[in-house]
């Protein structure tokens, strides 16, 4: 299993910690005057950080799975 976190540009991020205030399962916080992932566990993928993100320092990196034909449904490639 692939787990994604959200990728924080630091040299974008203003530490305005409008990320931290939107996450709703509080996995951000603003140290040392940038955003950072301290529970990433506690990180849905919701995307919310991103979007509200002033200065676009956060992006939600993705894997998409093509499934084959409805022949192997059972099966993703």
């Amino acid at each position: 299993m692939t787990v994604w976190y959200p990728q924080i540009d630091t040299s974008k991020c203003s530490g305005c910690g409008e990320c931290v205030i939107a996450c709703p399962n509080h996995a951000l916080a603003v140290v040392s005057a940038r955003a950072v992932m301290v529970i990433p566990q506690q990180c849905s993928y919701c995307g919310v950080c991103e979007v509200i993100c002033p200065t676009s320092a956060i992006e939600l990196p993705f894997l998409i799975c093509f499934a084959s034909s409805d022949n192997n449904k059972d099966q993703v490639s």
